[in-house]
């Protein structure tokens, strides 16, 4: 396998560019312990999801598929808040709408789902016609 290979491999998986790459996995984890103690494991878990390069993507992979731990710098508690904060329930959600709530730009949701900036507006627009508020916040 050559070095562009690898390259390759490496762009197609957006894990590779996570921060937390070589942190213990544990850290992610919090076991049900002391309270004071478990704050603290959450605040470093997220200060290592905080400036990651890669926490968006790693936030809808944690929305659309992972009960538990810290990913994309919130709690399993704060991502089923995430996805019923707008009595959507806990099916699955639009990507598009995962990516938005997770404060990306129309032009980072368009890039993402292979469509154009304007369709993000228009889905942005039927959102809000339906009543669920909160979406359309996001810069172009």
């Amino acid at each position: 396998m050559s070095a562009r290979d690898l390259d390759e491999g490496a762009v197609r998986d957006w894990r590779a560019g996570a921060a937390c790459r070589g942190v213990d996995p544990e850290l992610f984890f919090p076991e049900p312990s002391d309270e004071p103690l478990i704050m603290a494991q959450v605040a470093a878990a997220k200060a290592v999801c905080r400036p990651c390069p890669v926490r968006e993507r790693c936030l809808v992979d944690a929305m659309e598929r992972l009960p538990h731990g810290i990913a994309g710098g919130l709690t399993e508690q704060e991502r089923r808040r995430a996805r019923t904060a707008r009595g959507l329930g806990t099916g699955r959600r639009p990507r598009w709408l995962v990516l938005l709530e997770a404060g990306c730009s129309h032009r980072e949701v368009a890039r993402e789902c292979g469509v154009s900036v304007r369709t993000v507006e228009r889905w942005v627009a039927q959102q809000e016609d339906r009543g669920t508020a909160g979406v359309g916040g996001g810069s172009r």
